[in-house]
């Protein structure tokens, strides 16, 4: 007999894929086991996982797999399976839960009680953010993306203060190291499922059922159909704020001879204000789910939760709205884009989506460089490259327009260098040009993916050689930190910023009407604006009433240089950030906070 395993291609899914291999390999002596990697939504997508749906991201398309017939089972962790399984499937067994607490990853090994007030705590889980507010409201929490590996490496490289993570992913990964501190039962509690992985198959396929019955733990299911049925009876999804951990009382069975559990339930306000609690005994996993839940009901839990439905207002890395009359949107506002004209199209696009009215006043023009005998060698020579890193999409059209023109053909091939984007616009260049980005950080920044080039990927970085084509005249700090970590970087300039020509009739237009906000996505932008400005007192006086709104930190950093006041800043570098973050000061700024 063989079997295909579908997983996904993490080094954590990889393992827990392993263990369930061995389990069945120990059961079925002689069983063939083959095992078939994929890639999910969570994967590919950089949003924090409430914004891009946490529902089902990591599983719906090895689920479609299963269902088509290309695996036989697939592996999950099961806090990340929905609880609504997809019709035609089942989950045959439930197995290896070693450790259910959550752990705390600091630098330099700080414990919670000592982080300092203010410190930055990296999690883009509600549950998570809600029990850790509830516990030190002086802390600053901020959403973070990537696997575990990524997340620790976030926090060494001095982007975070700290994280929180499932202690037993971490375990499993060999990174026990690293842990600061194993956070205590009930102040965290678990989401449901959690520390469990969960092996699914098609419901009519009786022969692959039998097998995974064979490496089923009986009471360790049933505790996880208790927590999962507890979560599905609320209504809400693995990303809400809700937490459940059922264990069985020793050895203890029912007459019916099953497993008698005790479950701990909790539903907790975002803002770490408030929870519901609930807990109780029992030997019907599905009876004790429902006596939990309908405690935590009428104590209010169905309010905390609308409010969760509702609060998706800032978009990723900025915090929701939540309450009464919170705004919205942009109605009635009009916002100034300061992007090149080419550019603006989906910066204008999210604005008009949200009501407000979008004014393009282009303060740069893209001006591509001739080409250099720097950039000829290295398009000739690009298979002996590891690496080429794009941190803009101006930087990919240009340098594949040349690329085009002196080579008359792709440049990318199997052999060929990997390609790494800054972020989701910029790989969006790249595809257009055929070719998939093996890395892009969740934090679109050009620093960010220096420093995590080499970590979320198998290869050293030190030794490497990697191509950059960039802006002329930027002070590339990606470009630095890859030196110092030992990479020999060819950094070849293929553009240019110049200030965009800018007539009185435009500049008479833009202001006519009045200005609300202005938005700048580039310190390039910011510097050719107040230059104009100090010519032209009408957008001085525009720039002294409007809100502020920077994409990125240098972004920022060059307008405060400049004597702007930066008044939104997301903490995501996406267009979609921006325009979220700043329907969320107009909200609180409404409400008189």
């Amino acid at each position: 007999m063989s079997v295909r395993i579908g997983t996904r291609s993490s080094r954590l899914a990889m393992w827990q894929t392993a263990r369930v291999a061995e389990a069945l390999r120990v059961a079925r002596p002689g069983l063939t086991v083959s095992v078939v990697e994929m890639s999910t939504r969570g994967d590919e997508v950089q949003g924090a996982l409430p914004e891009i749906g946490g529902e089902g991201v990591f599983t719906e398309r090895i689920e479609r797999a299963l269902l088509d017939g290309d695996i036989d089972v697939a592996v999950h962790s099961l806090k990340d399976l929905p609880v609504d399984l997809r019709p035609g499937l089942l989950i045959g067994a439930v197995l290896d839960r070693q450790e259910v607490r959550e752990v705390l990853v600091s630098r330099n090994g700080v414990p919670l009680a000592s982080l300092p007030p203010g410190a930055v705590v990296g999690s883009s889980s509600t549950r998570r953010s809600a029990q850790l507010r509830a516990l030190r409201p002086d802390l600053e929490v901020r959403p973070i993306r990537g696997n575990v590996e990524t997340r620790i490496a976030k926090v060494e490289a001095g982007l975070y203060d700290a994280t929180l993570l499932a202690g037993a992913g971490v375990v499993r990964l060999g990174l026990a190291d690293r842990i600061a501190e194993w956070l205590t039962l009930p102040d965290f509690l678990p989401a449901p499922g959690q520390g469990a992985l969960a092996v699914q198959c098609r419901a009519a396929d009786e022969t692959v059922r039998a097998l995974l019955g064979e490496i089923d733990d009986p009471a360790l299911h049933a505790a996880t159909d208790a927590e999962r049925r507890f979560l599905g009876l609320l209504e809400c999804g693995c990303s809400a704020p809700v937490a459940a951990l059922a264990e069985p009382l020793g050895k203890a069975e029912s007459a019916a001879g099953g497993a008698v559990l005790h479950m701990r339930v909790r539903v907790s306000a975002p803002d770490g204000s408030g929870s519901i609690e609930a807990e109780g005994s029992g030997s019907a996993p599905f009876v004790l789910a429902a006596e939990l839940a309908a405690k935590v009901k009428a104590a209010g839990a169905d309010a905390i939760l609308a409010s969760v439905r509702t609060r998706k207002v800032g978009g990723p890395g900025a915090e929701p709205a939540v309450g009464p009359g919170a705004r919205q949107g942009l109605e009635g506002m009009r916002v100034l884009v300061t992007r090149a004209r080419e550019q603006a199209g989906p910066l204008c696009a999210l604005l008009e989506a949200r009501g407000a009215e979008s004014v393009v006043l282009p303060m740069i023009r893209i001006a591509p460089l001739p080409t250099s005998p720097e950039l000829l060698d290295a398009v000739r020579n690009l298979a002996t490259y590891d690496w080429v890193i794009f941190t803009s999409a101006n930087s990919v059209d240009v340098f594949f327009h040349a690329a085009q023109a002196l080579s008359g053909a792709a440049v990318f091939t199997a052999n060929g260098p990997s390609a790494a984007a800054v972020g989701p616009a910029t790989a969006e260049a790249l595809g257009r040009w055929g070719v998939a980005p093996a890395f892009v950080p969740a934090d679109h920044d050009a620093a960010t993916l220096a420093a995590l080039l080499g970590g979320d990927v198998p290869e050293e970085i030190a030794g490497a050689r990697i191509l950059y084509p960039r802006a002329q005249a930027v002070r590339e700090e990606a470009v630095e930190s890859l030196r110092r970590r030992g990479a020999v970087v060819n950094d070849i300039p293929v553009y240019r910023t110049l200030p965009a020509d800018i007539t009185e009739p435009d500049l008479g237009t833009a202001l006519s009407g009045g200005l609300d906000a202005i938005l700048f996505m580039s310190g390039s932008a910011v510097h050719a604006f107040c230059d104009t400005a100090r010519e032209t007192e009408s957008l001085a006086g525009a720039a002294r009433h409007a809100v502020i709104g920077c994409m990125g930190r240098s972004t920022a950093e060059a307008a405060r240089a400049r004597g702007l006041a930066v008044h939104v800043q997301p903490l995501e570098n996406t267009a979609e950030a921006l325009i979220g973050a700043l329907a969320q000061y107009m909200s609180r700024r409404g409400q008189g906070d």
